[in-house]
């Protein structure tokens, strides 16, 4: 028996959902890598383990209660109330509740598409949101804070304001009539205010802001790059699928936007911070110690630009992502520098890259976006969506702000309420952060007994804390009388003040004893 063209029509979009899907993990790992280069090497394998453990108790959370929440069977304006633990979930019994003006799909909705497809689609964006706003917390968070904080992201947080905006009768879309298709607020700004409340407890890294403030700079370049070109590449995808439909003229045209907007405002973006910074240095003329990260920044920048054009990259004209990019820009640079005038340490920018793009994303959709729009049957429609820039004489045009306000307002503040609440309890337990020894000599080998590279490369690494300003060497007597010269002992600050690695003399038989120690410096000339 031949498939009929809605079978066929459903196994087209169940794919392109599958598919994207799939990339929406991948870029999470690049967020991974991101991080994992742009923290010292010491601290490296934290990273990466978090986004295992992130990856782990997402999946379970989101599965018992978050989709149940977002998209569960017999919805109302506030939650799903089924499908907890995918009860009752499948082809056979119900579909998941959800709407067609998230995807301006009017006739195949996507509970025409397989369910556990979909169910997988968004349980990998509830993880990419957990894992963004995670890597704020890099280089001195304790182990439990990443399972609770995972718990309540991925389970409570993000799945009810998913259902807001993109649930079937969800008040924020269906009732307000805001719109967000690609996350720039639901996804992004979620990520970026967790990120910004957890940092803001867990104060900064050691030698960050004290005695003065010095950038303390990743350890790889390369791994920063790869990530980038994931991130990038998921970009690309999320974007251009924020209608979760490709089959039809209409819809095939809007993909074409998503990708070429999300290239455009990314690229200008990044060109613009990158000239912009250049610029302020060659005012400014820093020490070579106090200079901002120029690769790792550009990468957020490009990042940044790529966030804010996300709420209507399907829906922008070329011309219009180009100034949203470069607006864009302008925010992530107001932002960094913002959070580091208020002594705020955010390792890899993960805040102002989120936040600004954003929050100035979710406001740009109603400025820019066209009025074309898809028919039911996959044509195009001329005059179906509002905006400034087009419509300037419409109440309905300005009206779009208002409903980008409301939506940015409920985001911050429902994600705020609740992660404050769960890190005042974890600060008042002491579980929040580790200690400023395991924090120097690397959280990698105190808590996971494991360092990311061979033992002698960490080792080195170790004394990378404010830019490899000095590595000392120490000369040590052995059990047999003789005297090692390869235990190094570690500048850690911008005093000089010694931090020697214990871990290291007792691995090698020194047994601790180090009153024979004589301190020589091999590099006093960077000594900041």
């Amino acid at each position: 028996m031949a498939a009929t063209n809605e079978q066929i029509q459903q196994a087209i979009e169940s794919f392109f959902l599958l598919f994207n899907g799939v990339v929406v993990f991948l870029m999470s790992c690049g967020y991974t890598l991101i991080e994992s280069g742009g923290v010292r090497s010491q601290n490296a394998g934290h990273t990466l383990f978090k986004t295992l453990l992130i990856f782990i108790t997402s999946a379970l959370s989101y599965w018992l209660i978050g989709y149940a929440f977002a998209f569960g069977g017999n919805p109302n304006v506030i939650l799903g109330t089924r499908f907890w633990a995918s009860e009752r979930f499948g082809s056979k019994d119900l579909y998941p509740g959800v709407e067609n003006f998230t995807n301006s799909n009017n006739v195949y909705k996507l509970n025409n598409q397989d369910p556990y497809i979909n169910f997988f689609y968004n349980y990998m964006l509830a993880f990419l949101v957990t894992n963004i706003a995670a890597s704020a917390f890099a280089e001195r968070c304790r182990v439990p804070v990443y399972v609770l904080f995972t718990i309540l992201m991925s389970g409570i947080v993000y799945p009810f304001l998913t259902h807001w905006m993109w649930g079937a009768n969800g008040w924020l879309g269906a009732i307000v009539g805001a719109r967000d298709y690609g996350g720039s607020a639901i996804i992004y700004l979620t990520a970026g205010v967790a990120a910004l409340i957890g940092t803001i407890f867990l104060g900064p890294r050691f030698g960050r802001f004290e005695p003065r403030t010095l950038p303390l700079f990743g350890h790889s370049i390369p791994i920063t790059s790869v990530g980038a070109i994931l991130v990038a590449f998921g970009f690309f995808v999320l974007n251009s699928g924020g209608d979760h439909r490709i089959i039809g003229k209409a819809y095939g045209d809007r993909v074409g936007h998503g990708l070429i907007n999300t290239l455009l405002s990314g690229a200008t973006s990044g060109a613009t911070y990158y000239l912009l910074q250049r610029v302020i240095e060659s005012i400014n003329q820093p020490a070579r110690h106090l200079k901002r990260r120029v690769f790792l920044s550009t990468v957020n920048s490009i990042l940044c630009g790529m966030v804010a054009v996300a709420a209507g990259a399907v829906a922008y004209n070329p011309w219009s992502s180009v100034i949203i990019g470069f607006i864009a820009s302008l925010s992530f640079l107001l932002w960094s520098k913002l959070l580091i005038k208020l002594q705020i340490d955010d390792p890899v920018e993960t805040a102002a890259v989120h936040i600004g793009g954003g929050l100035w994303g979710i406001f740009a959709l109603p400025i820019f976006r066209r009025t074309i729009g898809p028919k039911t049957d996959g044509t195009f429609d001329e005059n179906v969506f509002y905006s400034i820039i087009y419509r300037i004489t419409l109440g309905e045009s300005w009206r779009g702000l208002l409903n980008s306000l409301c939506t940015a307002a409920v985001v911050i503040a429902w994600t705020a309420i609740f992660i404050t609440v769960l890190f005042i309890i974890l600060k008042l337990l002491n579980l929040l952060k580790v200690s400023k020894d395991e924090e120097l000599r690397g959280i990698d080998l105190f808590q996971h007994g494991e360092p990311a590279y061979a033992l002698r490369i960490y080792c080195a690494a170790c004394g990378e804390q404010l830019q490899g300003k000095t590595i000392e060497q120490e000369t040590v007597g052995t059990a047999g009388g003789g005297l090692r010269t390869n235990f190094p002992t570690i500048v850690t600050d911008a005093e000089g003040a010694i931090v020697p690695i214990e871990y290291f003399s007792d691995r090698n038989g020194t047994g601790g004893n180090t009153n024979e120690s004589k301190i020589k410096s091999l590099n006093e000339e960077n000594r900041v």
